[in-house]
């Protein structure tokens, strides 16, 4: 976009409008592109993100900064956004423009009757990073149950390596884990210092399927968390909870 005084987006007949120095506050980057993935507009923090200026990137297809081993699973991940899903947790590898490479994770929507889709980058190199400084510095579990520590958060499983887990993530297992039986939706949206009625409730089914991802990918097993629908959730398998 030039730099008007005033910025405007226009999506679904709501007008966004911001001055272009606070955009220039922003921590994640707002990315439109046309149906064949060109981008159209980035604003916020692109530069920090992407390495490039915004001029440098509109008009280039977004999927030839992808790092090349993701782009197949990207497409996919597209596919399944064009389709009608939104997407809230997506997270892949682009390269910077010096080389490097950056953790982004996704927010998107797509707007057919637009023709456009508007997504926002969230860069979580460094929660990454710590990820994989855990699990490589840490020795494997002896213990038979599920260990759950909040320092660093982690999540054990019987046998393997802790899994680096996010505040988030972690207040969400630690009331699953001092629970008895089923805990309720509203009860872990509390723990989260949210109010249960303007909390979108798609944002917990969310993070339970990336919490799920995440496990089986790291070690193979399937986290022990059963979803009751209408109800809440219920961790099956036994667990200790280290302060």
């Amino acid at each position: 976009m030039n730099s008007p005084e005033i910025i405007d987006i226009q999506v679904d007949d709501v007008a966004i409008s911001s001055k272009p120095h606070l955009m220039d506050l922003l921590l994640d980057a707002i990315c439109v592109v046309n149906e064949e993935g060109v981008f159209l507009s980035i604003d916020g923090a692109c530069e920090q993100i992407f390495g490039y200026m915004e001029h440098e990137l509109v008009g280039r297809q977004m999927l030839e900064l992808v790092y090349e081993p993701e782009r197949q699973r990207t497409i996919q991940a597209v596919g399944r956004l064009m389709g009608g899903h939104l997407q809230y947790d997506f997270q892949n590898r682009y390269v910077r423009k010096d080389g490097s490479l950056v953790h982004i994770m996704w927010s998107a929507r797509w707007y057919a009757d637009r023709g456009i889709r508007v997504a926002v980058a969230r860069e979580i190199t460094k929660d990454r990073d710590e990820e994989n400084t855990i699990t490589t510095t840490l020795p494997p579990s002896t213990s038979k149950c599920w260990l759950l520590s909040g320092a660093p958060p982690s999540l054990t499983p019987p046998g393997h390596q802790p899994i680096a887990l996010s505040t988030q993530d972690y207040l969400v297992l630690q009331v699953l884990a001092s629970g008895e039986g089923v805990v309720s939706r509203k009860r872990i949206i509390a723990a989260l210092g949210q109010d249960y009625f303007d909390y979108d409730q798609r944002r917990m089914d969310s993070q339970m399927r990336r919490l799920r991802r995440k496990v089986e990918q790291s070690c193979g097993l399937q986290l022990p968390v059963t979803t009751l629908r209408g109800v809440g959730y219920r961790f099956y398998d036994p667990v200790e909870v280290l302060l």
